[in-house]
């Protein structure tokens, strides 16, 4: 049996576990630190969205004073933004831009629900939105491969990351705009005692709204342990999250899509 097929076959009877969501929504594609939201279509992860009646509202960033969109307004029901977050600075300036299209998405399309997903980092960013300006419209978080707990990341992730740092490439990549691929925070989760570690630990001890919290877990992901993966180990959030195991490595697969459009539409 294909990987794909096999991870539907595992997640479809906890999918239809949970509750459904509103017919009319938008759904905001966040990604890691260092991809961009093309990453999700060039994963085939929107053409599941797009099969099931999703319109591509095309990309959203932030901009000088508002959010840029590189298309007009689409008068669809149901729709998928691409986002592109600035790299190479903190999570606070990432959730920040994130907030400037959210602010902006809810201008285009009043009344509509909006659900957040969030690959690797970008799940730790879009839930640092949540805690810094929560939004009466969101209405669900979604996270596949994200870093919530921050250190518990693998050995081979601990391996590569140091070769990176002693390699010529480390050397450069500040010289190159990449400030962060030195650093193993930069590209996974902070560990422990570091300036970054203290940030998450403080986002994971405050109030988080009360809205849909699903984690994808990745038992297979060779960068992110799954038990940092699950947002029900958090202090603000336990208890209160869907876990939904994966056999799923860290990278986007046309397989999450199906099963986030799985997850989303009304039953």
């Amino acid at each position: 049996m294909r990987c794909g097929g096999l991870r539907i076959l595992l997640l479809v009877l906890g999918l239809w576990l949970l509750p459904g969501l509103a017919a009319a929504q938008i759904v905001v594609l966040v990604p890691g630190a260092w991809d961009r939201g093309d990453g999700f279509r060039q994963a085939g992860f929107t053409a599941a969205l797009n099969a099931a009646g999703y319109a591509d509202g095309g990309r959203a960033r932030a901009n000088v004073g508002a959010a840029h969109f590189e298309r007009a307004p689409d008068p669809a029901a149901r729709q998928f933004y691409t986002v592109d977050l600035p790299t190479a600075v903190a999570p606070p300036e990432r959730a920040r831009a994130l907030g400037q299209v959210v602010d902006g998405l809810t201008r285009r399309h009043p009344g509509r629900e909006l659900v957040l997903v969030g690959h690797s980092t970008g799940g730790v960013v879009a839930r640092e939105l949540l805690v810094r300006q929560p939004h009466p419209a969101i209405s669900t978080l979604v996270t596949f491969s994200a870093p919530h707990a921050g250190g518990g990341w693998s050995a081979l992730a601990r391996s590569v990351t140091d070769a990176l740092a002693d390699s010529p490439l480390g050397l450069y990549a500040p010289f190159a705009g990449v400030q962060g691929l030195h650093r193993r925070e930069g590209l996974w989760g902070p560990e422990g005692g570091s300036p970054a570690a203290m940030h998450l630990e403080w986002l994971n001890t405050q109030a988080h709204p009360p809205i849909r919290y699903v984690s994808v877990v990745r038992l297979a992901d060779p960068w992110v342990d799954a038990a940092s993966q699950d947002m029900n180990r958090l202090p603000a959030l336990r208890g209160r999250a869907h876990t939904l195991p994966s056999p799923g490595g860290h990278r986007l697969e046309a397989a999450d899509g199906t099963l986030l459009v799985a997850l989303l539409l009304p039953r």
